[in-house]
């Protein structure tokens, strides 16, 4: 019996009246934990306690900034890409703008009422031979190699496949003919070096609707920012019901108790204010560990400097997700091996950028471009970019203080290590004004009056593809740990069945099959298996 299928082995069905739930934590998966503690387990929320080692919640997904300063967007997942289990967590919270609607009501009017009948696109740039060509990427055309190849690939299974790269089953004509310019890479960021075990459980999940992976999703489009249209608002109702939220708390340590064979977590250690603490834990109380974090280490920089070298460096801010579940990971091989995934910058590093700009001229030009309106959230992807960047221009304002006259748009770089086409230096090393200078170059726009009345933050996350690099089954853990009575571990680095960790929605499934076998609450929704629909786009 492999690791993920051990049976649970835990105690008769608890009485939700009698639980403490402790959650490690803030990310989107803590805070569901919570959510679906209250409304499905019936928990009440005064026994509910979440841990924070910052002073707000959000786990790296907190946007900072200003107007006149430029913000900063700290994208939690780029590009989001949700699915069936955070659309249920969405429809449990209430909406902050509409009475008796939920919030995913509440995305679901404004998409409505915003949006126009087109849906947005993934758009290619590329740079002809005198002029900016857009590429056609809704017609998929797969050679027949290449067709058998992926159907290949789908058929093995992850035992055979183990720690094996993309780049080992597939030669870079594949990735420069297809996943460097089309939906797949834009939507889940795959690079050659990434898992292909997980390239596999994305192309089984998603093959059948590749043809419109370049249609963003419902809750691709919100109000304003994820952070202000979905961890907030989740945040508020957690507070309105009486959650004990702990903040400027770090959880250092969780210490375990065994008898007749299964083993208890008894106690959690703490650190607040540089005072040690030490929480005991009943065998009916629930522990909840978000392990890993795609945003730990993240640095961002300015419009005249880049992030700081420091932030280039593998083991650099590893934070309280990473130093408990090394903790774990040094005690027991149950737990997993979080080196395998914090420890390898080059092959998960990502930069972000954040450009705010001051008057229209952009966005007039872009849209007289792409000849689409204004709002519809665009992923625009640029195919001879040696950073491999991609922008995402969102509906305004994106930001709730952004007044009429300021634009904000984001965008991300795949290979930000490599030199520039028109900057000829690294990404990372470049402040946000090159940064912009290299995107206008990109765009054949003019420099100036565009470059001087915008703010462009850069921001390296060492570790934003972290859940992507290769794996063995026993690098991630079990959601219940092998014999565990009392904890669940969530986020992106567990193990979960067939899904795959390329979108939000991967967290919030951990946290609905931990509760379905620690509080009995329904599961999450069935993953799709047949392979038949995933080989139709191929043959069409």
């Amino acid at each position: 019996m492999t690791r993920r299928s051990q049976p649970l082995q835990s105690p008769a069905r608890r009485a939700p009246t009698e639980v403490n739930a402790w959650i490690l934590g803030s990310s989107i998966a803590s805070l569901a934990s919570a959510v679906h503690l209250i409304c499905d387990a019936k928990v009440p929320a005064s026994q509910i306690h979440i841990f924070e080692s910052h002073s707000v919640a959000g786990d790296g997904m907190i946007s900072t900034g200003n107007p006149v300063a430029g913000y900063d967007y700290r994208a939690g997942c780029m590009p989001t890409f949700s699915d069936s289990s955070m659309r249920r967590l969405l429809a449990l919270v209430p909406s902050t703008t509409s009475s008796n609607k939920s919030l995913l009501e509440d995305i679901e009017r404004f998409n409505v009422e915003k949006a126009s009948q087109e849906s947005p696109t993934t758009l290619v740039l590329t740079r002809g031979n005198y002029r900016l060509e857009i590429l056609e990427t809704k017609k998929f055309g797969v050679k027949l190699k290449d067709r058998i190849d992926l159907v290949s690939l789908m058929l093995k299974t992850e035992k055979c496949l183990g720690r094996k790269r993309i780049e080992e089953l597939f030669d870079k004509r594949f990735f420069n003919n297809y996943c460097n310019t089309d939906e797949g890479n834009n939507r889940f960021s795959f690079q050659p070096w990434h898992s292909a075990a997980e390239f596999r459980r994305c192309l089984r999940g998603y093959l059948s609707d590749f043809r419109s992976l370049n249609t963003k999703k419902i809750l691709d489009c919100t109000r304003y920012n994820n952070y202000e249209s979905i961890v907030v608002p989740i945040v508020q109702f957690l507070q309105n019901q009486g959650v004990d939220f702990r903040f400027c708390h770090r959880v250092t340590d969780i210490e375990t108790h065994s008898a007749s064979g299964v083993e208890s977590v008894s106690a959690i250690h703490t650190v607040q204010n540089g005072l040690e603490g030490v929480i005991k834990v009943c065998p009916t109380d629930l522990v909840i560990v978000s392990i890993g974090s795609i945003t730990s280490g993240s640095s961002s920089g300015t419009n005249r400097s880049s992030p700081p070298p420091s932030s280039m460096e593998p083991e650099i801010a590893l934070d309280e997700n990473w130093s408990l579940w090394l903790n774990l990971g040094t005690k027991n091989p149950k737990f997993g091996n979080p080196y395998n995934f914090c420890t390898h910058a080059r092959g998960s590093r990502l930069e972000t950028f954040t450009v705010t700009l001051k008057g229209a001229e952009f966005f007039d030009r872009f849209f007289q471009l792409t000849d689409n309106r204004l709002g519809l959230g665009t992923l625009v992807s640029f195919k001879r970019s040696h950073w491999m960047i991609s922008l995402c221009i969102p509906h305004q304002p994106f930001f709730s203080d952004q007044p009429n006259d300021v634009h904000v748009f984001w965008g991300y770089s795949l290979l930000p290590s490599h030199e520039g086409n028109f900057v000829k230096k690294p990404m990372i090393l470049c402040s946000g004004e090159e940064i912009m200078t290299e995107l206008l170059w990109h765009l054949d726009f003019p420099m100036e009056p565009i470059l001087n009345n915008s703010i462009t933050v850069p921001c390296v996350m060492p570790r934003m593809s972290a859940s992507l690099l290769p794996r063995t089954i026993t690098d991630r853990p079990s959601v219940i740990p092998e014999n565990m009575t009392n904890l669940a571990l969530v986020g992106q680095f567990v193990e979960i069945e067939d899904a795959t960790a390329v979108s939000m929605d991967y967290g919030v499934r951990g946290v609905q099959v931990a509760l379905n076998r620690l509080m009995c609450i329904e599961g999450p929704p069935v993953i799709r298996r047949g392979l038949h629909a995933a080989f139709s786009p191929f043959w069409r």
